[in-house]
């Protein structure tokens, strides 16, 4: 039995359920790291620790492992599957810089 679901083996629907089921996933996932986060800067005595080192971990762990999964896989393809994670995570990053100045300016 495979690991993953072949999205060339499901129907449109199938698809469109998985995508809600990933995006979900990904929404909570993202809410409690963020909500973790804040109740370690309640703490004094590792708040300078948490924001300078814990909290930009917290925030490149899911951009790495977009990186790792898009490589996992037949060794013919797993060049062009990380070029696409790079180029994913790359995409993200130049968002995230870009955002913040567009609302700056």
């Amino acid at each position: 039995m495979p690991m993953f679901i072949d999205p060339v083996d499901c129907n449109e629907v199938q698809l469109g359920f998985l995508t809600a089921v990933y995006g979900w996933v990904l929404y909570t996932s993202s809410g409690l790291i963020a909500e973790g986060s804040e109740l370690l800067l309640l703490f004094p005595s590792v708040a300078g620790l948490v924001g300078s080192v814990v909290l930009p971990i917290l925030g490149a762990v899911p951009d790495g492992v977009m990186v790792l999964f898009s490589g996992m896989g037949p060794i013919e393809t797993a060049q062009d599957q990380v070029s696409v994670g790079v180029g994913a995570l790359a995409g993200s990053t130049v968002m995230l810089l870009t955002f913040p100045w567009f609302l700056a300016v």
